[in-house]
C-alpha cells in the first residue's frame, strides 16, 4: 500500500457503491462528448443545478427525530444536502467559465473569417449561451447561499436536540458528532482507495515516461537533430528533472494564498486577488512555470498522465464530476499528507482541507499529473 494510503486512511467506498466513483477503466471523457454541459441558447436557464439546490433544501424541513440513532441519520442527510448544493453551484460556475471560453473563441474565429473587427459582429449563439450560463451561475450562487443558511440552521437545531437526548452540552455533542463523522469518512475512503487499487484498471493513455522526462527529451531532440523521443529520453537519463522544483514552487504559492484572507473566491476569476477553482490551480501552476487550460474539464483532458487516487503525489490535480467524467465541476491540487488546496465558494473561500472535505462526493477515480 502506498505512503498516501497510510497517511490518508480515508471516504469513497460509499461513492463506489453509489456509482459516484465509476468502475470503467477509461480515464478520458468519452469520444464525442463535450467538455462541459452548456445551457441551451433559448433564453431559458438550464434548470439542472438550480433544481439540485432546490432539492437539497428539503432537508431543511426535517422535524427532529425522537431517537439518537435517527437524529444522526438526519444530520448525515443535512450534510449530504449541503454537499449537493455546493456541488451544483460549482457546476454552474464551471459551465459559465466554459461558455465564456467558447464564446471568446467563436467570436475571434468569426471576426477572422469575416475580416472585420469584433465590435461589428452580431451576437453569436455561443455568446447567447455565455450570457445564459453567467446568469445561471449567479442565480445558483444566490440559491446556494440561501440553502447554506437554512441547512446550517437545521443542523444546529438537530444537534441541540441530540445534546438534550444525551444529556450533554451542545459543544460536547458537536465534538462527539464531528469525531464520529470523521471516523466514518476515514474508513470509507480507505475502503474506496483499496477498491480502486484492486478493481479499477490502470489508465490506458499514460505516456511511457512522465511529463517532465518527455519535456527534457524533446529539448534534447533539438540538440541531437535526428533522435527519436524514446531514444533521446534514454540518452539523457542523468539530466536533472525540473518537475519536483516546479511542483514545490506551485504548492508553496497555493498554500501561501490559502493562508492569506486577502485572496477570495469569485466565479470566473483568475487573479490576482480573486479566483475560482480552475483559475486558482492554473495560477498555482503558472507560478511554477507551467501553463494550464482554463477550465477544470480542459485541465483533466490535457493532463499528460492520469493516475489512480491511490497513487496520488504532490502536485496532482483531483477532479469532481456529477456525470461520471464527461465534464468536471471542481478541481483541487493535492499538496500531500491527505490534504488539498482549492478555491471552493465565496464563504469557504480558498483553503487547504482534507481530501475528503465533502465526504469526497463525486470525486473522480483518476487524478491528472502534469
Amino acid at each position: 500500500m502506498s505512503i498516501f494510503k497510510s497517511v490518508v486512511v480515508v471516504t469513497s467506498a460509499a461513492l463506489i457503491a453509489s456509482g459516484a466513483l465509476t468502475a470503467s477503466s477509461a480515464p478520458a471523457p468519452a469520444a464525442g462528448s463535450t467538455t462541459q454541459h452548456l445551457p441551451a441558447a433559448s433564453g431559458q436557464l438550464n434548470p439542472g443545478p438550480l433544481a439540485a439546490i432546490t432539492r437539497s433544501l428539503a432537508a431543511a424541513q426535517l422535524s427532529p427525530a425522537k431517537t439518537a440513532a435517527a437524529l444522526e441519520q438526519q444530520l448525515a442527510s443535512v450534510r449530504t444536502a449541503l454537499q449537493d448544493a455546493e456541488a451544483a453551484a460549482l457546476e454552474a460556475t464551471e459551465n459559465a467559465v466554459a461558455a465564456e471560453e467558447a464564446a471568446t473563441q467563436d467570436r475571434t474565429t468569426a471576426a477572422s473569417l469575416a475580416g472585420t473587427s469584433l465590435a461589428t459582429l452580431g451576437r453569436s449563439q455561443a455568446q447567447v449561451q455565455q450570457l445564459e450560463s453567467a446568469r445561471l451561475a449567479r442565480t445558483a450562487q444566490g440559491l446556494f447561499d440561501q440553502a447554506e443558511l437554512r441547512l446550517n440552521a437545521k443542523q444546529e437545531e438537530l444537534v441541540e436536540v441530540s445534546a438534550s437526548l444525551h444529556k450533554t452540552s451542545v459543544a460536547r455533542e458537536n465534538a462527539r458528532l464531528a469525531k464520529l463523522s470523521e471516523s466514518r469518512e476515514d474508513a470509507e475512503l480507505m475502503a474506496a482507495l483499496e477498491d480502486i487499487e484492486s478493481n479499477v484498471a490502470d489508465p490506458v493513455n499514460d505516456p511511457a515516461v512522465d511529463p517532465e522526462t518527455l519535456e527534457n527529451a524533446q529539448a534534447a531532440i533539438g540538440a541531437l537533430g535526428t533522435a527519436s523521443v524514446a531514444t533521446a529520453a534514454i540518452q539523457v537519463p542523468t539530466k536533472k528533472l525540473t518537475r519536483t522544483a516546479r511542483i514545490k514552487k506551485s504548492i508553496k504559492w497555493a498554500k501561501k494564498v490559502a493562508k492569506n484572507n486577502k485572496y477570495k473566491y469569485r466565479y470566473g476569476a483568475t487573479g490576482p486577488r480573486y479566483f475560482d477553482c480552475s483559475g486558482y490551480v492554473g495560477k498555482a501552476f503558472a507560478n511554477g512555470g507551467k501553463k494550464l487550460k482554463r477550465t477544470s474539464s480542459a485541465q483533466y483532458k490535457a493532463a499528460p498522465k492520469k493516475v489512480k487516487l491511490s497513487k496520488l503525489k504532490k502536485g496532482d490535480l483531483v477532479f469532481w464530476s456529477s456525470n461520471r467524467g464527461r465534464s468536471f465541476y471542481h478541481v483541487a491540487m493535492y499538496v500531500g499528507k491527505g490534504k488539498i488546496a482549492h478555491a471552493r465558494n465565496p464563504k469557504a473561500g480558498i483553503s487547504v482541507t482534507k481530501l475528503n472535505y465533502a465526504g469526497m462526493r463525486n470525486i473522480y477515480k483518476y487524478a491528472g499529473r502534469y
